[in-house]
C-alpha cells in the first residue's frame, strides 16, 4: 500500500511540474495588449498638421519589446482623409507598460478639400486605425489591430484666409 501511495505522489508531482511549466510556457507566449487612448491634432498651420495618436502598449514579457512600425489611417463618416505608415525604434518597458505618442504629419488644406465644406475649427466623428508591428522573444514579429472612434476638433488657422487657400477665391 504504501508503494502505491508512493507512486500515486509521484505521478501527482510529474503532473504538477509538467502543469506548471505549461502554465510558465504560456505566460510567456501571451502577447502584449495595447489601446488607443486618444487622437488629437497639433502644431497645425497652412502647410500641415501633426495628429498624434496616444496608445498605451502592456508588455507582459521579462524582456524589452521593440515597437518596429505602426500604420495608421483615419476616416469621418466613411470617407478616409489620412493613411500612413512610420517606422519606430520605441522599446517597452519590461513586465510594464508605456503610453507611446505616434506622430503622422498630414497636409492640411489637402485633407481639408477633401472633407468639402468641413471648416477649420469644427468638430467631427472619426474612426481611427492603428496597427502596431512589435517583436517579441516567442512569437516573433506581431502585428496588434487597434480602432478607437470618437469626436476630434480640427485646429483652426487665425490669420490664414482659408477660402483662398482651398481655392474658393477664383477672381484675379
Amino acid at each position: 500500500m504504501t508503494r502505491m501511495a508512493k507512486v500515486l505522489f509521484v505521478g501527482l508531482l510529474l503532473t504538477a511540474g509538467l502543469g506548471c511549466e505549461s502554465m510558465e510556457e504560456s505566460m510567456s507566449l501571451r502577447k502584449p495588449t495595447a489601446r488607443v487612448m486618444g487622437v488629437q491634432f497639433r502644431d497645425a498651420d497652412a502647410y500641415g498638421a501633426t495628429v498624434v495618436f496616444d496608445v498605451q502598449i502592456v508588455n507582459h514579457y521579462p524582456a524589452e519589446l521593440p515597437l518596429r512600425r505602426f500604420n495608421y489611417a483615419m476616416s469621418t463618416q466613411g470617407k478616409r482623409f489620412m493613411a500612413g505608415s512610420q517606422e519606430l525604434a520605441v522599446q517597452i518597458p519590461i513586465n510594464g507598460s508605456q503610453t507611446v505618442s505616434l506622430p503622422a504629419r498630414i497636409d492640411y488644406i489637402s485633407t481639408l478639400r477633401l472633407l468639402a465644406g468641413v471648416r477649420p475649427g469644427a468638430t467631427i466623428p472619426y474612426e481611427a486605425q492603428v496597427d502596431l508591428t512589435i517583436d517579441t522573444p516567442r512569437l516573433g514579429t506581431i502585428m496588434l489591430p487597434l480602432e478607437k472612434s470618437g469626436q476630434i476638433t480640427l485646429p483652426a488657422l487665425p490669420g490664414v484666409d482659408i477660402d483662398k487657400l482651398l481655392g474658393g477665391d477664383k477672381a484675379l
